[in-house]
């Protein structure tokens, strides 16, 4: 391509990107420049960006965010994340052949392998990622159209036994809305880092990645709250005017046999979404399309679609990254 330039970091003009993510059907919050700088500001992780100019115009960007787990598991889980998939002009889809090769090549060893975990339909791009040595695996994910939806209309759309649940609980006293100060939000994530030490048992960010997160303006904080006692919390990142994502969600266990927060804190995120004009909500992930997963079936009861739009990876380091899977099991294994 003529007059083609690959831009890195910083090089990246803010205004042209601001403008390549109001103007394209792929973004999302990860791939815009005010993620890029939080992720940067003393955050758990780290981003890089990559763009591509052709005459002086930016016509593709994406951010990679660089993750790994704590610890000696840290060696071998180091990764890049394309959350929601690069943003390119979609009427010239072959600049997605040139930021995929630039974006390989600006990481080198600093990870293990790449992932693009797809929040958007990009089998029309498959040979592109395909050419340049991504594989294809079938995840799943479920969204929920907002547009010309009320809260009544989507409350008609949940499976029955939720909607049941959920009026149950705003019946018996329970409530919700966004979070008014980090006192707030410290305790919803308080209820949330129980949930994973006792229940889940994977690592998550920290406070501060949250809150920082909050604070660059593109994520919103719901709290469920009974007798003035928070007992629930979304923290849903947003990109104003296109989608919301349930990032994290989480309630008081075994709180009260007529109140259901975690219902609830869905719930507030979808009536943001509706009452604030964006377009859907995205549940973020479904599992794998082989696997049988309670997770998905809670996030379909909320009436949304179920989309097969999988994800694309990359392995840079072949060795570490079959290595990786044994060591990590052994690990987890030892700390049963």
């Amino acid at each position: 391509m003529e007059n083609l330039k690959i831009l890195i970091d910083q090089e990246i003009p803010e205004k042209e990107w601001r403008e390549l993510i109001d103007c394209s059907t792929l973004a999302t919050p990860y791939q815009t420049v005010d993620y890029f700088r939080f992720v940067n500001n003393g955050t758990d992780y780290v981003a890089r960006a990559f763009a591509i100019e052709i005459d002086h115009k930016l016509v593709a960007s994406c951010v990679v965010t660089l993750m790994k787990e704590p610890g000696i598991k840290g060696f071998f889980s180091r990764r890049g994340i394309i959350f929601g998939g690069p943003v390119f002009q979609e009427s010239s889809p072959q600049v997605l052949d040139q930021l995929l090769i630039a974006i390989k090549k600006g990481i080198g060893n600093k990870v293990i392998y790449l992932e693009v975990r797809n929040f958007n339909d990009y089998s029309p791009y498959h040979s592109s990622f395909t050419k340049e040595g991504w594989a294809y695996s079938d995840y799943l994910n479920v969204r929920l159209n907002l547009v010309n939806l009320t809260i009544d209309k989507v409350l008609a759309r949940y499976k029955y036994n939720r909607r049941r649940e959920i009026k149950q609980s705003l019946s018996s006293g329970a409530s919700y809305r966004e979070s008014q100060s980090d006192k707030e939000v410290n305790e919803v994530y308080s209820i949330l880092k129980s949930l994973y030490k006792e229940r889940v048992k994977l690592p998550m960010p920290s406070y501060e990645y949250f809150l920082e997160f909050m604070q660059s303006g593109l994520m919103k904080v719901f709290v469920v709250v009974h007798e003035d006692k928070i007992i629930g919390g979304a923290f849903c990142a947003i990109l104003q005017g296109k989608g919301i994502f349930t990032y994290y969600y989480c309630g008081q266990r075994d709180y009260n046999p007529r109140i259901f927060p975690t219902h609830l804190a869905v719930h507030a995120a979808i009536e943001y979404g509706i009452n604030n004009g964006f377009i859907y909500l995205d549940f973020m992930g479904a599992g794998k399309a082989e696997t049988e997963y309670g997770v998905r079936k809670y996030k379909l009861e909320f009436g949304g679609d179920l989309l097969a739009w999988g994800r694309y990876t990359y392995v840079l380091n072949p060795i570490l990254f079959k290595f990786g899977k044994v060591g990590l099991a052994i690990i987890r294994g030892v700390k049963k």
